[in-house]
């Protein structure tokens, strides 16, 4: 199977590549920002715009498969433009990465909104889908820490089965390997529960050891910051997270959450890791 990986530039597109690579699927990796530089293995690029129906054709030229790992703006409408590509090209699978909060009820909140109508047009497609539905990642602890200090926005009280992004690249592959699992949607969870500020001491302590408090800011001081500084990314974050103070990942079964394989990595083997790596 050749699959092209949209978002190749991503956070959580490098294990998927890799995982993939390993499991012996032909690859193209498509992105504005992506470039060979990013990788151990050479991959075929191509440099596009999803929103660009000129960028996508080729880039989906004798692909099997489209996985679509972004977060843009407008992630409704871009998800739009790289179906009607993928009907045009014959692709036979499409995946997309979502989040574990995506859902009806939380349709309140902009970026879940678009997301929720993203999932429903892969869904309703008539291309065999996958979706993936993650929570939080260890891999987002280090954006927490800057300038010597670590940081909570707001006060985050809610657990979260905080999971390793190659666990999650693992059942991404097992999911595509496997007729039976598609058209389906998954939630990809780890193996422990912890809150934020739990997770990011364990963090800091494994990683930051003289970083000696995480702190909790007011998203009202973070707001203000982002007013004064127009900092368009700043304002995002704190809407992002007010509402994960206000909602919760959902509680699933163990037959659910294992459905693609346990995870293997917990945060001690996770942060082991990524410590021989650096």
């Amino acid at each position: 199977m050749k699959v092209l990986i949209i978002g190749a530039s991503g956070l959580l597109a490098g294990p998927v590549i890799r995982k993939m690579d390993e499991a012996g699927f032909e690859l193209r990796l498509f992105s504005r920002n992506v470039h060979p530089g990013m990788f151990v293995e050479e991959y075929e690029i191509v440099n596009g715009d999803v929103f660009q129906p000129e960028d996508l054709a080729p880039a989906m030229k004798d692909c099997d498969a489209v996985h679509i790992s972004i977060s843009v703006d407008q992630e409704d409408q871009a998800v739009q433009q790289i179906l009607e590509a993928a009907k045009a090209a014959g692709i036979r699978l499409v995946s997309m990465v979502s989040g574990a909060t995506v859902s009806e009820e939380n349709r309140w909140f902009s970026f879940t909104d678009k997301k929720f109508r993203a999932e429903q047009m892969v869904m309703h497609s008539g291309i065999p889908y996958l979706i993936f539905r993650p929570t939080w990642f260890f891999e987002s602890l280090e954006r927490m820490v800057r300038n010597g200090k670590a940081m909570v926005p707001g006060r985050q009280i809610h657990p979260y089965h905080w999971l390793a992004s190659d666990d999650f690249a693992s059942r991404v592959v097992r999911a595509f390997s496997n007729k039976k699992y598609y058209n389906g949607a998954y939630y990809v969870y780890g193996p422990e529960t912890y809150t934020m500020k739990e997770v990011l001491e364990k963090y800091c302590g494994a990683c930051y050891p003289e970083i000696k408090k995480v702190a909790e800011t007011p998203l009202s001081i973070l707001r203000f910051i982002a007013w004064i500084t127009r900092n368009k990314q700043l304002s995002f974050a704190t809407k992002l997270f007010g509402y994960f103070s206000k909602v919760q990942e959902p509680e699933i079964t163990d037959g659910q959450r294992y459905l693609l394989g346990k995870p293997e990595l917990d945060f001690d083997a996770w942060v082991t890791a990524i410590k021989m790596e650096r």
